[in-house]
């Protein structure tokens, strides 16, 4: 059933938007990925370790291994000698050598700790003549002993469902052997820039009239950091008939989303969703009470996949990304909802009676080494310039109203995961 909210010229508040947008998110079915390609990528069950690590009890030094117990009487007056026989060498299959008591064996940085060992000697630190440790003094157990299981123990939960793979975690899943794991695919869109003005080819001079795309490649190296994979891109003019072909075009790509920009206000030629409607589109909503990116539309095609419209301006688009296509796809793969941020002001800044407010922002330390966050002195949606001084965007709930210095205000990294 079409949402009243979907009327057209019917604005809805952030929250609502959002809360519509997630309850059409259906998780995606999960699929096992070799470790190195699921960076990236959203755990579907709960991991746990196949094995401990260590497997075994190892050293944690070059030296010499053996049991403190040998050395305890030693003083300067009666060294205790140990004779040293056999190694044990990181990577040999060949049996561990036998402690006999009273004597030690040399060992090699994560070698198997013989049986009957229970310390170890750093080789800087020994005084020995080829065929014997000399011992003026005790020696403590458990020095530079990597105990089994210190790490990981064998079925300790590792990372819990729902957790985004970063490359901090392949140092962990590797040592127990988890090779291949269990992720949410990532969604796959196509991106299709609309308007006869828009010129792709950096390398020529603008005709009269014309600009150059500056939102294209920004969501081609974007979409990724939002856990979107890009199967295709296009550019097309702002007529009804190019822009229906060229949603044909990408449905045929074989997308889970479709974007594209400009063409959703109220202009002449804003066409996007009287062409989604020709497609028995259902809009979900039209027009959000949001600065910027007010025009953004979300749709469900009939088949199922669905269509985000986001404004042309830079900036709109990039907002339109981050505060609607990103938390879509968090829900599409299993991932909890992204927590927001609170820093102080370190400017004054005002927010709108009737809209929620996004500001480009730099968050950096002050002088008294804390947090703070500092709106660009420009917000207009076209300026590019403060974009990309930003690292952040300020959120001001509507009803904010005039904020000083110093003010606990929330905020969201400009690229995702980056906090």
């Amino acid at each position: 059933m079409p949402d009243c909210c979907a009327a057209k010229g019917t604005m809805v508040s952030y929250d609502r938007a959002l809360s519509l947008l997630l309850a059409e998110a259906r998780p995606r079915s999960p699929v096992q990925m070799p470790l190195g390609a699921a960076v990236g990528h959203v755990l579907a069950w709960t991991m746990r370790a196949p094995i401990s690590v260590p497997s075994f009890d190892n050293s944690a030094m070059d030296g010499f291994a053996f049991s403190a117990a040998s050395v305890a009487a030693a003083t300067a007056d009666h060294p205790v000698h140990l004779p040293v026989s056999g190694a044990s060498i990181a990577g040999d299959a060949a049996d561990l050598p036998h402690l006999y008591p009273g004597t030690a064996v040399k060992i090699m940085t994560g070698a198997p700790l013989p049986e009957g060992a229970d310390t170890v000697l750093p080789v800087e630190m020994a005084s020995w003549d080829e065929s014997a440790l000399t011992f003026q003094a005790p020696w403590p157990a458990h020095q530079h002993v990597r105990r089994t299981g210190q790490d990981v123990g064998a079925g300790d939960r590792l990372m819990p469902t729902g957790t985004r793979l970063s490359a901090a975690h392949v140092p962990l899943l590797s040592a127990v052997g988890l090779g291949r794991v269990p992720v949410y695919p990532n969604p796959r869109a196509c991106w299709i820039s609309t308007g006869q003005e828009i010129c792709d080819d950096f390398g020529s001079a603008l005709p009269s009239g014309h600009i150059y795309n500056a939102t294209r490649l920004f969501g081609e190296r974007h979409l990724p950091e939002l856990g979107v994979d890009l199967a295709g891109e296009m550019t097309v003019r702002d007529t009804p008939q190019d822009f229906s072909a060229a949603l044909e075009a990408a449905l045929e790509a074989g997308p889970d989303i479709i974007l594209s920009t400009g063409g959703v206000s109220a202009g002449q030629y804003d066409f996007v969703r009287p062409v989604l409607e020709d497609f028995g589109a259902h809009i979900v909503f039209h027009k959000v009470r949001i600065k910027p990116a007010k025009p953004v539309l979300f749709a469900i095609l009939p088949d199922g996949r669905y269509f985000f419209g986001l404004p042309g301006n830079p900036i709109s688009t990039a907002l339109a990304l981050r505060a609607f296509v990103y938390p879509f796809v968090r829900a599409l793969t299993g991932e909890d909802t992204e927590p927001v941020y609170r820093a102080r002001l370190g400017a004054a800044c005002a927010g709108q009676a009737q809209k929620t407010s996004f500001l480009m922002a730099s968050l950096v330390v002050g002088e008294t080494g804390m947090l703070e966050i500092i709106p660009q002195a420009s917000q207009q949606s076209f300026q590019t310039r403060p974009f990309a001084a930003s690292n952040a965007w300020i959120v001001l709930p509507e009803g904010t109203g005039d904020l000083p210095v110093g003010s606990l205000v929330d905020w969201l990294p400009l690229r995702p995961g980056l906090v």
